[in-house]
């Protein structure tokens, strides 16, 4: 997955018609994702500092 976020200027929908967030999310590599990119609307943003150092849960018990 990579994070992404909208491009300077631009509001981008996600698959199911909510706006994509400002501050950015993770995207599967999907054939959507991937236009988006193309078309410039969707660029590469690093994971901000405090979800990167959030450990995520391993799903045990």
């Amino acid at each position: 997955m990579k994070f992404l976020k909208p491009a300077e200027g631009r509001t981008v929908d996600q698959p199911d018609g909510t706006p994509w967030p400002p501050e950015g999310m993770e995207a599967p590599d999907t054939l959507f994702v991937r236009r988006r990119i193309a078309d410039g609307d969707l660029i590469e943003a690093d994971v901000p500092a405090e979800e990167a150092s959030t450990p995520k849960p391993k799903g045990g018990k």
